[in-house]
């Protein structure tokens, strides 16, 4: 009679391990998933600010005045007009869950030509600053990367 009980018992902790081994494994699982979708989001996040700095470069190789003239701090959101890029102060919406927009800041000199912050150093208006921001929700939270360069009209 013992036997019987004691098979009982050794079942039931045998399946009380393969449950937890189990469960375990899947949580592993999904921590896989959610870290790849994660990485993905976070490259395609990296190739729109990637995008939009290229395109700032492309708006300035066309011609200078085209940043230049623009207010220093306002957002400026990059799209494709005809067959060129353009920067337009209307936010054009999402693309693909994800916003985007750049912001372009002045650029301060020292006497040796390093940049400096302001109110150090003298205007520099061969030389902006250019911050490309990109966001996204992702599993109620939001998310925001951005990226920086420097770039002079050297035309």
């Amino acid at each position: 009679m013992n036997q019987k009980g004691l098979g009982m018992v050794e079942i039931i902790v045998a399946i009380a391990v393969i449950t937890v081994a189990f469960t375990a494994i899947l949580q592993l699982f999904k921590l896989q998933v959610q870290t790849e979708r994660a990485k993905r989001e976070e490259m395609a996040g990296y190739t729109l600010l990637s995008e939009s700095l290229e395109a700032v470069r492309s708006i300035r190789d066309d011609n200078w005045s085209n940043l230049s003239s623009l207010t220093i701090g306002a957002k400026y959101y990059p799209k494709i007009s005809g067959s060129s890029w353009i920067l337009s102060i209307s936010d054009p919406g999402a693309i693909n869950g994800y916003s985007r927009w750049i912001v372009i800041n002045s650029v301060n000199r020292n006497a040796s030509g390093d940049i400096v912050s302001p109110p150090s150093g003298s205007l520099d208006p061969d030389t902006l600053r250019i911050v490309s921001y990109v966001e996204w929700q992702s599993n109620g939270t939001t998310t925001s990367k951005d990226l920086r360069t420097y770039l002079t009209n050297w035309q």
